[in-house]
């Protein structure tokens, strides 16, 4: 393939997936994963068979390994008026009632409590976060902006942690 890729080896290859037998395979042979819609405990423990499945191959599992969840992020005055606005639009997305998922697995309210479910997920084992701002698609510039403003500066010690 030209042109080559620019490390040797090649890029480093992520997978995603939550059940037992796509951690084995990530476990067995990948560089990453990178989860979605699963909780802090769920990354954590997915992470466990993870490198139980790279000992059985006799791979390396350290912090080289990259690990990264995509998070559903809804920033608003109030939990609940971020929960009514993820839910209509992941409802709308995934064509099923997604409210019960959305409580169990976004990152939702006032900057305070969405910086709160981020360090939760990094206490967890997740280097990187992809924010998914969910809502109405007119208002994602303002959450963008909002979650930059306010949620952003209380993450300043998560990323010196990391520097």
């Amino acid at each position: 393939m030209q042109p080559p890729p620019r490390q040797a080896g090649g890029p480093p290859i992520w997978c995603g997936g939550r059940q037992d037998v796509a951690l084995r395979r990530i476990g067995r042979t990948t560089d990453g994963w990178m989860s979605y819609v699963i909780t802090p405990d769920m990354f954590r423990q997915g992470l466990e068979k993870i490198a139980a499945a790279a000992a059985k191959a006799d791979r390396v599992f350290d912090r080289s390994f990259g690990t990264a969840h995509l998070l559903f992020t809804c920033v608003d005055d109030t939990y609940e008026k971020a929960l009514d606005a993820a839910t209509v639009s992941l409802s709308q997305r995934y064509g099923m009632d997604f409210r019960k998922a959305a409580e169990r697995y976004c990152a939702l309210g006032p900057p305070q409590r969405v910086a709160e479910s981020i360090v939760r997920f990094h206490e967890a084992g997740v280097r990187h976060v992809v924010l998914d701002f969910v809502g109405p698609y007119e208002q994602r510039d303002r959450q963008i902006e909002r979650f930059a403003e306010e949620a952003l500066p209380l993450l300043a010690g998560l990323r010196k942690l990391q520097a």
